[in-house]
């Protein structure tokens, strides 16, 4: 039995037909790469959107062999699409995005942005049956095949990328990956521009609106400051004549008047007290600088004491003030200094019933002096600790006769002061049982540091 051999010529000539296939695959694939590279490197250095639909559609075009393109972008919170850029001659089914299309057939760019679709259309007949709302559209004037692409990023459209074809064709494996990868290129190039374009306007937004609250606030640091001072002139001029009339200058007094005066004085000394509060604040927000200086501690502390013995007394408390054992110094503006301690002292006057006590104590280490306030006061409510350094907010109002009540800037104005030097206010208390503020400022010099303990609450 003999078998016939397959003739060598044929062979051969299938061999050379498939190596040759196989060629043009490669030099294809070779030939869509260069252009990606050329894609991704051009995309790299583009910051508007129009540049970024220039290059897609260029490079893509030629890749594609393909006879128009166009790019559209979404409107921001809406599915309408507007043209970015086209190239070549773009046919009724490329300009659908123009017109609304009936919901029983769907147009390629509503199936793009809605349902991230991306559509191959390889000749006329295929459109029709697909899209049987064209079905009016002559076929001259229409391409031979199509491309409609979504442009998305994780799921959000931004747009949508189309192609036409000047005849029918089949799409390769090699057209669709290529065609899916440009679409990823351009989705992520627009939103990377849609991004840079939003940061730089945020940026400027919130430049005006920074310079806008400068502005207010120096206006009104301004207007505080003048109408501060102009309302204490009146204000001393109505203290000095009531002084007068007391001292019985003008005439005898009787008791009925002379109780009609205290009221006077007592008015216009709280009024003058929230003047000065305000003008505090007004200096503040000016960046009125502070003097730090070194402070011996003792004798600020014994100042102090001598100030508010007398209020304490007359209300019945007990005010203890621990001097330290050496001679501690602190960096600080003497004048503020004196004023947060005045400032702890009398509040802590002002929420504490007769018979309770006050003491001043204090503990320091090599860097840091901490002076701590405690009462045996109502407290506060764990809520409110950090609340009572808040401007213009005060704490059990109904615990205090109307001219003992400020308009809540003591704390706030202390605690300021003691951080612009580069210390530290703060609030220890329970509902109650009393309160312990605590006043930090760096230590400047100190013989071996000594440690007084401090009260617990």
């Amino acid at each position: 039995m003999t078998t016939q051999a397959t003739p060598i010529g044929p062979r051969i000539e299938r061999r050379a037909s498939e190596n040759a296939s196989a060629r043009a695959i490669a030099d294809a694939a070779t030939a869509r790469l260069a252009r990606l590279q050329s894609i991704t490197a051009a995309l790299s250095n583009t910051v508007t959107q129009d540049a970024v639909a220039h290059s897609v559609l260029h490079e893509a075009i030629i890749a594609l062999e393909c006879d128009a393109g166009a790019v559209l972008v979404t409107i921001e919170g809406q599915h309408q699409l507007v043209l970015l850029r086209e190239a070549g001659s773009l046919d009724p089914l490329m300009r659908s995005f123009e017109g609304e299309q009936p919901a029983w057939s769907p147009g390629p760019y509503a199936e793009a942005v809605e349902k991230g679709m991306s559509t191959y259309l390889e000749s006329f007949e295929e459109m029709l049956t697909r899209y049987p709302a064209f079905k009016n559209v002559s076929k001259l004037d229409s391409r031979g095949a199509w491309i409609f692409l979504p442009l998305a990023i994780e799921g959000r459209a931004v747009g949508a990328l189309a192609f036409g074809f000047a005849q029918p064709r089949n799409f390769t494996f090699l057209d669709r990956n290529f065609a899916d990868t440009v679409s990823r290129y351009c989705a992520q190039a627009l939103d990377r521009v849609r991004l840079r374009v939003a940061a730089a306007a945020a940026l400027a937004e919130a430049g005006e609106a920074r310079q806008m609250a400068e502005q207010a606030n120096n206006a009104k640091t301004v207007f505080l400051r003048a109408m501060s001072h102009e309302l204490r002139t009146p204000l001393n001029a109505i203290l000095g004549y009531t002084e007068i009339l007391e001292m019985g200058l003008r005439g005898p007094v009787s008791p009925a008047q002379a109780t009609d005066l205290g009221r006077i004085k007592r008015a216009a000394a709280y009024l003058l007290r929230l003047i000065n509060d305000v003008l505090t604040v007004a200096r503040l927000e000016g960046a009125r600088p502070l003097m730090p200086v070194s402070i011996a501690v003792s004798p600020a502390l014994a100042e102090v004491e001598g100030l508010c013995a007398l209020q304490a007394k007359a209300k019945g408390l007990t005010l203890t003030v621990t001097p330290t054992e050496s001679e501690i110094a602190v960096t600080a503006d003497a004048e503020r200094f004196q004023q947060i301690l005045l400032n702890l002292i009398t509040n802590a006057i002002k929420f504490t019933n007769s018979g309770g006590s006050i003491k001043v104590a204090y503990v320091a280490d090599a860097r840091m002096l901490r002076l701590r306030v405690t009462d045996t006061g109502v407290g506060v409510k764990p809520a409110d600790v950090e609340r009572v350094f808040e401007p213009f907010v005060q704490i059990d109002r109904d615990l205090t006769s109307a001219t003992q009540q400020g308009v809540g800037l003591g704390l706030s104005i202390s605690r300021e002061l003691a951080r612009a030097m580069h210390g530290d206010l703060t609030l220890q208390s329970m509902e109650g049982v009393g309160s312990a503020f605590t006043l930090t400022l760096p230590i400047v010099s100190t013989s071996p540091p000594t440690t007084r303990e401090l009260a617990a609450i």
